[in-house]
């Protein structure tokens, strides 16, 4: 993993601005700092990584607060966090043991919760740095149905849950890192349940600073942003709207001024993603429990995991037999 972390920090190589300083100064007036994330993004987690590399950031915060993690497995993330040897299950466990099945794989994830242990084996701040797992803390030894997974459906009241428990009960510092759709301040569709943002902003008013990435150059260009990575405070006469490609420019009436959404935005020069080796889906324990899983939230959300697992299982099959290719049979 120390060549993941390496190679992510070199994706963010400090530009002439420094968004790393621009970013931090927000913590003298807020105690969390949420960056939403594309999934997988190599670009953004590699900024991920410069802020928590850099002292100026870093070491003003007291957490690191993340979505990929089951809360239920807290005391697993102090121990880590904190140097303490953990078998490599329990590690992935942390993620795989959400509702998410699949996404966490991707070894960026990883890389978060290594970057903090090595922050606190190096001493690079004056205080240790805390994981905190923020998603709903859900046992699957105990679903056995869409009626168990119903109570935790809520990540995002789960996820606030968290940063209120845990930072600001505790008037504490926070760096909290979701996908970008937790990390909205305003949404078309409120009336379908609040984002992570939205419901801190509402109960904590004041407390929270979002920064939203802009992966794609033309956006970026719009918004007369420099080279990546470069940072702004979200313009109140900007309106974007949201697309699977990233915000965009659009008409007024189609879409909220990002300063409605966001207090910044960050442009990262692209948005392509890391993948983990379809191999690990190999395991025929993970895999079975796996296939049990999205059945379940197939049955209770009709999102349909089930096929995706299969593919997976089949690539890393196919992947495993072009490294270890059969000897031809002797004459």
């Amino acid at each position: 993993m120390r060549a993941i972390l390496t190679a992510l920090l070199l994706l963010a190589a400090p530009a002439a601005a420094d968004p790393v300083a621009d970013i931090a100064r927000q913590l003298d007036t807020h105690s969390v700092i949420q960056l939403g994330e594309y999934h997988r993004s190599l670009q953004i987690h590699g900024f991920i990584q410069q802020l928590l590399h850099d002292p100026r950031f870093v070491c003003r915060v007291d957490d690191v607060v993340v979505e990929f993690g089951n809360s239920r497995l807290q005391g697993l993330a102090d121990a880590y966090a904190s140097g303490g040897m953990l078998t490599e299950a329990q590690i992935a466990g942390m993620w795989r043991e959400t509702s998410v099945p699949l996404t966490w794989n991707t070894p960026v994830y990883r890389a978060v919760y290594d970057a903090v242990r090595e922050i606190n084996r190096t001493h690079l701040c004056k205080h240790p740095l805390r994981l905190a797992l923020a998603d709903a803390p859900l046992d699957w030894s105990k679903i056995a149905g869409p009626k168990d997974l119903e109570p935790f459906a809520d990540r995002d009241t789960a996820m606030a849950d968290t940063v209120e428990r845990e930072v600001l009960a505790k008037h504490r510092h926070a760096f909290l890192i979701t996908g970008e759709f937790h990390a909205e301040k305003k949404t078309s569709d409120e009336a379908d349940g609040l984002r992570t943002a939205q419901i801190i902003e509402r109960r904590h008013p004041g407390s929270l600073f979002v920064v939203v990435t802009v992966p794609a150059a033309q956006a970026a260009a719009t918004l007369h942003m420099g080279p990546a990575p470069s940072f702004l405070m979200a313009p109140k006469d900007a309106p974007f709207a949201m697309t699977k490609e990233g915000w965009t420019p659009a008409a007024p009436a189609t879409g909220f001024a990002i300063a409605e959404v966001a207090d910044g935005i960050l442009y990262v020069g692209g948005n392509s993603s890391l993948f983990p080796s379809p191999e690990i889906y190999l395991d025929e324990a993970y895999a079975k429990e796996l296939r049990r899983r999205a059945a379940i939230v197939k049955d209770m959300t009709g999102q349909d995991f089930v096929a995706v697992v299969d593919d997976l299982i089949k690539e890393g099959r196919d992947q495993k037999a072009l490294a270890n290719p059969e000897p031809p049979p002797p004459h």
